[in-house]
């Protein structure tokens, strides 16, 4: 099997009609993945319009890669169920109305959708009245109602694989049926993840051992073509191989045609060199196999284009792929270039389907809570201590405390442990938070807090919590003294990872270099400098309550703490609580966190371009803008 890079993968590809000298047809894989309720091209927490994203903004590519391939399949790789305000109405019971994600792909007629990790966040009973309502098979190898001693012998809790038999059209005018056979993997982390709802009811297999399982035992059912949904990503040269991370050795697997990867919301073909010889970046082949990786939330539309010629003579083997061609598009570039007639016209089925879901959204989203005194923003939460996190921490360590009080840890000190889920990074230049002073909607809310977590407390220690915070701290690189403009962020760690102790207050040295996982730097010898709790140092063995999410408590690899509180609060709903209570939030001007002082030195930080409005909100590192990247973010000076 040969194959051929497509150089115009970002953008300004025209699918075109091909007649291939070997006699072969056409079958064309179109792909999305981690679409997180992205369906229109709005967001729903800003209230505005998102041109170049959403399921609705790629349906002319949809619809234009169908046209000019007589033959092709619409796939869907899994985390469609969570993320915007339409996932959260799609959570609630509206009578017999399906979930406007299952709503979305039955308008565009996809033929198999992939179960990801985020299809678990509200439990199986609403992820079993979602899929319920699917006009197509859902599809999980290795989600397991029992292990057995073999994958194939499983009891699955879905569809584990299908078969779609389509025609192929030969250069002679002739129709030969070809059967594609899809399993989908789904990450066994989700175990973890979602250990509240699946715990003792699920079971997750390894993904590589289901792969090698399932390819031949679809090829013995009468598969000519065997296609993976893999919720995986591919591991990125400077990161090396993680379980996160599979693709590669999933596409390795012999008998597999065509991998679909995701879950890392990044793309693929990337034109990046990679040290492993198997992953070819340019062609968008991992050994020989084509694969793409589609972003995330209709940000690309991957296409795999396999030409297969009829084989005579062989027993059980009837066709043979000879080509493949992998395209990676990006929706806000070529959707750009589009008749805005060709556009509207493509997406009207979908945004008829979902006008009812829309309003619904925006109805729930608009509710007034109360107001804010200053502006509470994300662009620079990841380097200095701001209001949008500390609204995030005094929410949830009011409400732990007050189902705390009375009780044996009533008196300890408290801090909660708080990320900034909107900052930039994979999620791109318009990730961020930005409430300007006045009124504050539930919108609001659920762009500080996206997603469904629960409130949970521990009971740990002042070592645990510095190590913790250590941890986190690996999102910036090591930064050299008196050296000017040095790059800040690790841009392989997403930016969410970064968690600051809102109620403490320490300082984050950058002259060391970032901790290592699985390995505790001793006390007081990490990046975290100074750690003070209402004025009073704290010291390892001092215990201290942690305000942190079931994400983490879930976790059996996230140990060190005794959990505490978990009564299944909802993160969010708490924060609105708070904002209704409070009436009129007001500036938190308490000591807090911040880097340690390193005179003469400086670095560049990354932002969204509505950063420039907000340059008081990281006052003490006297932020410089620079100017606009080729990424679409804005660059900043920030002087240690």
């Amino acid at each position: 099997m040969s194959s051929e890079p497509d150089r115009l993968w970002s953008g300004g590809l025209v699918f075109a009609r091909e007649t291939p000298p070997d006699g072969s047809g056409l079958l064309r894989i179109i792909a999305t993945s981690d679409l997180h309720a992205q369906l229109l091209s709005y967001d729903y927490f800003a209230n505005r319009q998102l041109p170049g994203t959403g399921l609705a903004q790629i349906a002319c590519l949809i619809a234009e890669a169908r046209r000019t391939a007589p033959t092709s399949l619409l796939l869907d790789n899994g985390d469609f169920l969570q993320g915007g305000a339409l996932a959260e109405i799609g959570t609630m019971r509206r009578g017999r109305r399906p979930h406007p994600a299952i709503t979305a792909f039955n308008a565009l007629s996809y033929d198999a959708v992939a179960l990801g990790n985020h299809e678990f966040d509200y439990g199986l009973e609403t992820l079993n009245r979602a899929i319920e309502s699917a006009a197509f098979p859902v599809i999980s190898s290795n989600v397991l109602i029992e292990k057995a001693s073999t994958p194939l012998a499983d009891r699955h809790f879905t569809t584990p694989a299908t078969l779609l038999t389509r025609e192929i059209l030969l250069p002679d005018g002739t129709r030969r049926a070809v059967t594609v056979g899809i399993f989908a993997l789904t990450p066994p982390e989700t175990l973890q993840w979602n250990a509240r709802w699946i715990r003792d009811r699920l079971e997750i297999r390894q993904m590589e051992e289901t792969a090698r399982a399932w390819v031949p035992e679809l090829r013995a059912q009468g598969a000519d073509i065997v296609i993976c949904l893999a919720h995986t990503g591919i591991a990125q040269p400077v990161a090396g191989v993680s379980e996160d991370n599979q693709a590669v050795e999933i596409a390795g697997i012999p008998g597999l045609d065509a991998v679909i990867a995701g879950h890392s919301h990044l793309t693929f073909p990337d034109l990046r060199s990679y040290a492993d010889p198997r992953v070819n970046g340019i062609s968008g082949h991992i050994s020989g196999k084509p694969v793409v990786q589609p972003g995330h939330e209709g940000s690309h539309l991957g296409v795999i284009d396999l030409w297969l010629s009829p084989v005579n003579g062989i027993p059980n083997r009837r066709w043979e792929v000879t080509r493949s061609r992998t395209h990676l598009i990006a929706g806000q570039e070529k959707v750009a270039g589009m008749p805005s007639r060709t556009i509207r016209e493509a997406s009207a089925p979908l945004r008829l389907a979902l006008a009812q879901d829309h309003s619904a959204a925006l109805f729930r989203m608009r509710q007034r809570l109360g107001a804010v005194a200053m502006p509470v923003s994300s662009w620079f939460a990841s380097v200095a201590d701001g209001q949008a996190m500390r609204l995030i921490g005094a929410a949830l360590s009011a409400h732990a405390r007050a189902r705390l009080e009375g009780g044996p840890w009533s008196k300890l000190p408290m801090v909660a442990l708080v990320s900034s889920f909107r900052s930039g990074g994979r999620g791109g230049p318009m990730n961020y938070v930005d409430i300007p002073q006045g009124n504050v909607s539930l919108r609001h809310v659920f762009s500080l807090y996206p997603f469904p977590n629960t409130l949970t407390a521990l009971l740990t220690t002042g070592a645990e919590l510095a190590r913790r915070l250590d941890l986190s701290c690996t999102l910036f690189n090591q930064i050299m003294p008196g050296k000017p403009d040095q790059i800040l962020t690790n841009p392989v760690i997403p930016a969410f990872s970064y968690a600051a102790a809102i109620g403490a207050a320490y300082q984050i040295d950058l002259s060391l270099p970032p901790a290592l996982p699985g390995i505790a730097r001793p006390f007081g010898s990490g990046r975290i400098r100074d750690l003070m709790i209402d004025g009073r140092p704290l010291g390892p063995e001092d215990p201290v309550i942690l305000v942190v999410n079931n994400y983490i408590t879930d976790d059996p690899r996230r140990p060190a703490g005794e959990v505490v509180l978990d009564e299944g609060h909802n993160c969010t709903g708490i924060i609105a609580d708070y904002i209704r209570d409070q009436e009129r939030i007001v500036s938190d001007d308490r000591p807090g966190w911040r880097f340690m002082p390193m005179p003469g030195t400086s670095v560049f930080f990354d932002s969204g371009t509505g950063a420039g409005e907000r340059l008081d909100s990281a006052a003490l590192l006297r932020p410089e803008p620079i100017g606009l990247m080729p990424s679409g973010f804005s660059r900043f000076r920030l002087h240690l």
